[in-house]
């Protein structure tokens, strides 16, 4: 859900909240911003967690869940973003756009990113798994110097722009997903004993430090630790206050069917994104709640609700008809063996 209100808030914020009409749509984009040292290492975290018992598996069975049907999707989803997101981005331009995000998808650069470098982090904890203390520093050594890293690649004539920033992602997000898969057991623990009051604290030293970060004009080394603090501050709020928050009956079971439809959530929203963007702004319905409170107060979460909605409506039906390859890579059907010569 952070996910998508981040895409829909601040991606698509003054799209649907213009300047000249409302002061929302720059609220909305702050808050997420604002989110942005929590929002990605928590899903990397929760991704690492849940890779634990898959990293001890061997290649055949883990080769197209955890590599084949991510990166099929992204590939074919990524498609399917240019062929329609050019009517919002460049629509004098639809042909030169489709390039570019080529480069774009190619680089990890595009708006599922986060799905492309999932396998790359996988393998990274499949040939670390032997030594996990190891792992985990090695991901922190690189987190580290992921930002020097980047401004050498930038620096580089020779380096694309695009390669240099995917190159960054790779680096500063890998130590969350190996935390996740070598600290599980302490993180779950941790959970199942926090009080919901450390939730409450970690979330007002979130706040906190983000307002700080954000005041202040801090050097380099100030200022990624205190994104660090933000991260791990909003994590610790996260871990405490999930636990407190699935002792009711209707959450907990609201989170296992997102749960279960979570690349369908992610792979669909977009598109729906892009559609609301071309056509509410000129629509009867835009101009008629332009400048509203209605608008500025429940537009942004209306129209994430709308996207998670479409998207877990699209992944029933192609669960139930097909085709399946849309979230999934295609299986080759191996050859009856039946008949006259095959035994009946």
């Amino acid at each position: 859900m952070l996910v998508v209100l981040y895409h829909v808030g601040a991606g698509a914020g003054y799209a649907l909240l213009p300047k000249d009409s409302s002061s929302a749509g720059a609220w909305w984009s702050s808050v997420n911003l604002a989110l942005a040292p929590v929002r990605m290492p928590l899903f990397f975290l929760v991704s690492g967690m849940l890779a634990v018992r898959a990293v001890q598996r061997p290649w055949s069975r883990v080769l197209r869940p955890r590599i084949l049907d991510l990166l099929w999707p992204y590939l074919l989803w990524s498609t399917l973003f240019a062929l329609t997101a050019w009517t919002r981005y460049a629509p004098d331009d639809p042909v030169g756009y489709m390039k570019d995000q080529v480069a774009v998808t190619l680089t990890a650069m595009g708006p599922y990113w986060f799905i492309a470098v999932l396998p790359v982090f996988f393998v990274a904890a499949r040939l670390g798994r032997g030594r996990p203390r190891l792992l985990l520093a090695v991901a922190a050594a690189v987190y580290v110097g992921a930002w020097p890293l980047r401004q050498l690649m930038l620096g580089a004539e020779m380096i694309p722009q695009l390669v240099a920033e995917g190159t960054f992602r790779v680096t500063v997000y890998a130590l969350w997903f190996i935390a996740g898969y070598v600290l599980r057991d302490r993180l779950i623990a941790l959970a199942e004993r926090a009080h919901p009051l450390l939730g409450v604290l970690g979330a007002a030293c979130f706040v906190l430090v983000v307002l700080v970060r954000d005041e202040m004009d801090a050097g380099a080394v100030l200022d990624r630790s205190l994104l660090a603090a933000a991260t791990l501050t909003g994590l610790l709020a996260a871990i405490a206050v999930a636990p407190w928050l699935t002792r009711s009956a209707a959450i907990a079971r609201c989170g296992r069917e997102l749960g279960s439809r979570t690349l369908a959530i992610y792979l669909v929203h977009p598109l729906v994104i892009n559609l609301a963007v071309v056509w509410y702004p000129d629509s009867p319905l835009g101009a008629a709640l332009r400048g509203t409170a209605a608008a500025d107060v429940l537009l942004v979460p209306v129209l994430a609700t709308v996207a998670v909605a479409l998207a877990v409506a699209v992944h029933g039906i192609v669960e139930r008809w097909g085709p399946h390859w849309l979230f999934a890579a295609p299986q080759v059907r191996e050859k009856s063996n039946t008949g006259p010569l095959g035994g009946g």
